[in-house]
């Protein structure tokens, strides 16, 4: 099950996405800064959006990083057989677009939340 090239890159990648975003959900950056929480300039802007920011990035990254767990437990599963290097393609694909997809969601609702003065 778990010797799957696909199961084993998703299931880690999963794993520390979920583990990454409950600990950033458990220890918020109280202030706005450079080095530690989801920073990107509208979520820095000022300290409502960065506080929403932490709040919302931790549970999108949590949920994703669930969800890309659970994929990797039913593939595993299903005991599909996938050629070797596809496998390890389709995983490094999905790890790459959760951050992407996390970063979208986030900034559109801080965009319908916080629309520039």
């Amino acid at each position: 099950m778990f010797d799957q090239p696909l199961v084993f890159v998703v299931l880690l990648g999963g794993g520390i996405f979920a583990l990454a975003g409950a600990i950033q959900r458990r220890f918020p950056p109280k202030k706005i800064n450079h080095f530690y929480g989801y920073r990107t300039a509208r979520s820095m802007n000022n300290q409502t959006a960065w506080d929403f920011a932490q709040r919302y990035s931790a549970q999108k990254m949590m949920r994703l990083g669930l969800g890309m767990v659970a994929f990797a437990l039913l593939v595993g599963l299903a005991d599909l057989e996938w050629p070797q290097p596809w496998g390890v393609w389709i995983g490094i694909v999905i790890i790459v677009v959760a951050p992407l997809l996390m970063l979208l969601q986030v900034e559109n609702e801080l965009k319908k939340r916080f629309p520039k003065e």
